[in-house]
């Protein structure tokens, strides 16, 4: 298969063949290797004696972007900027003649339709199954390095030529951005949603399940000073079910970096932290960034995108410091150690008056009980906004122990129960309540 007749010598017998990507009768379409490039081998024309083949080098990326649809074999040849080899082969494999030409001389003939993208799934033994799954993971990373953004961490002193000690680096330094982080999450978390999951067992448990999804994805790394690209990786959180919570989970990194790994705490974002977060939230989420940012030894970095300057993390107002940091947390007292009980109150009030506030006085009969009994209704069901269309009349026991006020119910043989350990009676309904009508929805769908 060596040319005869043209300045170039040729044979296709030094190329590897790859694959057959398109076959009919006969192969049109040729994956090659030589010298590690790769070619795709076209076959274009059919003469009485010879076919005419085209003979392109091209990278793995388009070859990948064509095998999955992302662009046209059209547009493969039409945009190669490299040289093309217009080969011409007899029927028994010799090479009669070649000519070098570019994409922009190639006549119409010789290319495919605007709408030549391929369909093709391959065989778990196909060359492509890996390939394509290789590129994949590839693409995605690449994508993921894109939407990273970039912290620093880089030593003042320069006794060690601005390298970072191993030790420094783990104990104190990623294991502080990592607790922020974690803290950060929970914190944020509980607060987007402690109105929609009223049980606290509940949310918690949602919370540890949705937790490994959260992380972010380390995607690159250099080292001296020790610079880390992190992602948050939308696709990993595609399995979440609940879409206001999905939306949640791939807002919240980007949230953490904005507020936390701020340049400079301005007083918006200040003000913004001390109104969100409680002042525990605040000092298990901020003590440790501010750890580093306040420690001379090191410099604390960050920016948007791999392409960007690194800006320092630092705080020069240390007021906004002490704001967001409570000096002293009252201590909460313990209310497992109370012990509660029920009173009922009967007393006379004129029956056609409407009086917002009852009177207590003389008149006024107290009676202390560990147990009590209230018919929820449709209308109790409205005062905490869930509306339902029809009448209910459901037996609620409430009953005291141990300092623990417990709430009991039966719906539709099922059985319902919050425990709390306040005499918040109020939240005890509203959780009960927030339970059925839950069950109720879900029993609809």
């Amino acid at each position: 298969m060596t040319s005869q007749n043209k300045n170039i010598d040729f044979d296709l017998s030094q190329f590897q063949r790859i694959e057959d990507i398109i076959y009919l009768d006969e192969p049109i379409l040729s994956h090659l290797i030589k010298n590690n490039r790769h070619y795709l081998l076209y076959l274009v024309d059919t003469l009485k004696n010879s076919d005419i083949y085209l003979l392109l080098e091209l990278e793995e990326q388009i070859i990948f972007e064509y095998l999955t649809k992302q662009t046209t074999l059209r547009e493969v040849i039409f945009s190669n900027q490299n040289f093309i080899y217009k080969i011409e082969q007899d029927f028994y494999g010799k090479i009669i003649g070649v000519n070098i030409t570019q994409s922009k001389f190639l006549p119409e003939n010789y290319l495919p339709t605007q709408d030549s993208y391929l369909n093709y799934e391959p065989t778990v033994q196909s060359y492509y199954y890996d390939f394509i799954k290789n590129f994949e993971t590839k693409a995605y990373l690449h994508l993921l390095r894109e939407q990273a953004f970039y912290i620093k961490l880089a030593p003042t002193n320069s006794k060690y030529s601005d390298t970072i000690g191993f030790n420094e680096l783990v104990s104190e330094l990623l294991k502080n951005i990592s607790t922020s982080f974690k803290s950060f999450l929970k914190a944020d978390f509980f607060e987007s949603f402690k109105e929609i999951i009223t049980d606290e067992r509940k949310l918690n448990a949602s919370f540890k399940k949705l937790a490994p999804d959260l992380d972010y994805r380390m995607v690159d790394l250099d080292f001296g000073s020790f610079e880390i690209g992190l992602a948050v990786d939308k696709l990993m959180k595609q399995s979440i079910e609940n879409k206001e919570i999905r939306d949640w989970a791939i807002d919240v990194g980007y949230k953490y970096q904005n507020i936390v790994l701020d340049e400079d705490y301005d007083e918006e974002n200040v003000s913004r932290i001390i109104s969100s977060y409680s002042p525990e939230d605040r000092k298990k989420i901020f003590e440790p960034i501010f750890k580093i940012t306040e420690n001379s030894n090191f410099d604390f970095k960050i920016k948007d995108s791999k392409s960007k300057e690194y800006s320092k993390i630092l705080i020069k107002d240390k007021a906004k410091i002490e704001r967001i940091l409570p000096s002293k947390l009252e201590v909460v007292e313990d209310e497992k150690s109370k012990e509660f009980e029920i009173i009922q109150v009967t007393t006379i009030k004129e029956k056609d008056k409407i009086r917002k506030i009852i009177r207590l006085d003389e008149n006024t009969l107290f009676e202390s009980t560990d147990t009590k009994q209230v018919i929820l209704k449709k209308k109790d069901f409205a005062k905490f906004d869930y509306d339902l269309e029809y009448d209910v009349e459901i037996p609620l026991d409430i009953s005291t122990e141990k300092g623990q006020v417990i709430f009991e119910t039966e719906y539709d043989g099922i059985e319902f129960k919050k425990v709390l350990d306040t005499g918040k009676f109020d939240d005890g309904i509203r959780q009960i309540i927030a339970s059925i009508y839950e069950y109720i929805l879900n029993k609809l769908e």
